[in-house]
């Protein structure tokens, strides 16, 4: 990757390995901690980033050209109780230099989620780079390659419309409740269910500006503890924003309710989003049309996201009252996903760009040590001829001086840099090379 050295990746996905795989391959901090360790002791090795979620183990090792570096990540991940075979076997994709970066930055991007231009890959991507940063040095290249990917994913995050509209049923849900209103902030949610797609959707409700949510579960444990949760988070985010919540307002803001009170629940609210487990309807047509006579003709807006149906069919036929199924919401999902698809084109070009930005950097990395020496020595001998005229002349004549023969380096270094990239062939590049650093090394200076 950089001077002899080579960057590589092991990747288990979703693309590639089912969900039981990804499981057995997943490293929590304690494991990857060890890994880093364990490959410390490695011959050849230079730095390494492993980066695990839920639908991907990947592990960018960078190592010198001349070791076996399969060999030792197949020894370091045994050391860590991690079975090494996943990561040679038909799940796993291995890559080396520009197409291990090329992944990197579509990874960055949300190109290769399973959810099309998810933002959460970025986070997970940085607490990463943070965590390895912290057990050790990353070689150049390494470190310029994850720099160039978060530079990769911020430009298309924001120079494209990637992540753009609803793609998950419980945010299509969202997004189609605040079309309902003028604003989400005058209005009530009721999320009937507290489960995973409950509490992404109520997340979702609190970041649109929800004035008031309430959960109901049929273990009320279950929705206390999710409420208790998301008023948390919005403490902290509150905090974060340099306000002071008043505690008692934000507990307000998030409630829950014991399961046979939900029928007075929806006489209370203006959206009720349901996703619960079970294998009859929970909301009937008489709970509904309780709840829709005592709202002064105030319309209901139900959003039914279980599979089989929460919320029982003769309550579409009611007045006042409208509900919205997973036929509905798939609709918006799919327009939101070709849209997104339709971005893509836009979103290679701005990677294509960032790789050719990288190759440019890698190309002449070879030349930096030797050119840094150079630049040391005539820098060295203009001090000493700045020093020797300030001695025996004057201040002002010793700053001309010095003016002079910076523009006078400057013009050295770029036509010594410029006839190093002319070289015919990397043999020839490397000769020059080797005669530079032999006419100028720290020795010849010594012998000055």
């Amino acid at each position: 990757m950089t001077e002899a050295t080579t960057l590589q990746s092991w990747s288990i996905d979703h693309h590639r390995a089912p969900t039981e795989v990804r499981e057995r391959a997943h490293m929590d901090p304690e494991k990857v901690f060890g890994l880093i360790s364990a490959l410390q002791r490695e011959e050849g090795f230079v730095s390494v980033l492993p980066v695990s979620t839920c639908n991907r183990t990947e592990i960018y090792l960078e190592t010198t050209a001349e070791c076996r570096p399969a060999e030792m990540l197949e020894r370091a991940l045994t050391t860590v109780g991690v079975d090494a075979e996943l990561f040679f076997g038909c799940h796993a994709q291995y890559r080396i230099g520009l197409d291990s970066v090329d992944h990197l930055y579509r990874v960055a991007s949300g190109l290769e989620s399973m959810m099309l231009g998810e933002p959460q890959i970025s986070s997970q991507l940085k607490d990463s780079y943070r965590q390895a940063r912290e057990h050790h040095e990353l070689g150049a290249g390494l470190l310029r390659a994850f720099q160039g990917a978060f530079r990769a994913g911020k430009r298309v995050r924001t120079e494209t419309r990637i992540g753009a509209g609803a793609v998950s049923m419980a945010f299509a849900a969202v997004e189609l409740s605040r079309k309902f209103f003028a604003s989400l902030e005058e209005h009530t949610a009721l999320l009937v269910g507290a489960g995973e797609t409950g509490a992404l959707a109520a997340r979702h409700f609190l970041q649109q500006g929800i004035g008031r949510l309430t959960v109901v579960n049929r273990s009320y444990e279950k929705a206390a503890e999710l409420t208790e949760s998301l008023n948390a988070e919005q403490e902290r985010r509150l905090k974060q924003e340099g306000n002071e919540p008043e505690v008692s307002g934000v507990r307000q803001r998030v409630q829950a309710r014991a399961w046979d009170e939900l029928a007075e629940c929806l006489g209370e609210v203006d959206v009720v989003l349901s996703t619960t487990g079970a294998l009859e309807p929970v909301i009937t047509a008489d709970m509904v049309a309780t709840a829709v006579s005592s709202r002064r003709g105030m319309p209901l807006f139900l959003l039914d996201i279980a599979v089989p149906r929460d919320i029982a069919a003769e309550v579409g036929e009611l007045t006042g009252a409208f509900v919205f199924g997973l036929d509905d919401l798939d609709e918006i999902v799919q327009g939101n996903l070709a849209a997104r698809r339709s971005q893509l084109p836009h979103a290679d070009r701005i990677i294509a760009e960032e790789l050719k930005d990288l190759q440019g950097w890698l190309e002449d990395v070879d030349l930096r040590p030797t050119v840094a020496e150079f630049r040391a020595y005539l820098e060295d001998l203009k001090d000493k001829q700045v020093g020797f005229v300030r001695k025996n002349r004057s201040d002002e004549m010793a700053a001309e001086v010095e003016r002079s023969l910076q523009q006078f380096i400057k013009k050295v270094l770029g036509r010594s840099v410029s006839t190093l990239k002319q070289a015919e062939s990397p043999e020839d590049r490397q000769r020059d090379l080797d005669t530079l650093r032999r006419l100028f090394s720290q020795q010849s200076r010594d012998e000055s």
